[in-house]
């Protein structure tokens, strides 16, 4: 229990010390609660939430700047109503902002990438995937306990669309060719570990 009331204590100490570098290469790894908003596809006024899990290289060009590759995997949503699910999983690239105060020990930071979402989906019993191109947006906000230890915790919004091409009967039994387009969302707010080097 004393350990608990000590943590603040060490807490401060550390944010006392002196301003740290911030450049060179990083890695994180973390993960949280998502959502996802399929634009009607599944069927589901109200989809399962989720988790996800993170991984995160980049480097720091400057203490404002830094860039990196991420990859996401989110875990299936599903409704609830019937067997319908979505997988998906994010590969991108993005360039980050980032504010250091405090001697450098917070860090508020805005991020935007594109990438590519891959999605794995049973659809009204059949099963299908494809990729998409997406969008990345994160804010967020770390804190520096070391100095090369970083605690982030934010929150990532993915946008995408997929595209859906399927060939139907009209009521004459005439062969019709349909296309059917979804703005979809995929978002996570996260708390991930960044180790730099």
């Amino acid at each position: 229990m004393i350990r608990l009331y000590l943590l603040p204590f060490f807490f401060c100490i550390a944010l006392m010390g002196e301003s740290l570098d911030r450049t060179g290469p990083y890695i994180s790894l973390g993960g949280g609660y998502t959502s996802f908003i399929d634009d009607g596809r599944m069927d589901a006024s109200n989809l399962n939430h989720g988790s996800n899990i993170n991984l995160i290289g980049g480097a720091f060009i400057n203490k404002y700047l830094s860039v990196e590759l991420g990859l996401d995997y989110f875990t299936p949503f599903t409704n609830p109503d019937n067997e319908n699910m979505t997988e998906l999983y994010f590969a991108d690239a993005a360039a980050k902002a980032h504010y250091a105060f405090w001697r450098d020990r917070i860090d508020l930071y805005a991020a935007f990438g594109a990438g590519v979402v891959l999605w794995k989906e049973t659809l009204n019993d059949k099963f299908q995937d494809d990729k998409a191109g997406s969008l990345r947006a994160d804010l967020g906000v770390g804190f520096r306990a070391l100095e090369w230890l970083t605690l982030n915790i934010g929150y990532r919004r993915y946008f995408f669309t997929l595209d859906d091409n399927y060939q139907s009967k009209d009521a004459n039994g005439k062969e019709e060719y349909n296309f059917d387009r979804y703005h979809m969302r995929a978002d996570a707010a996260y708390a991930n570990i960044e180790v730099q080097f």
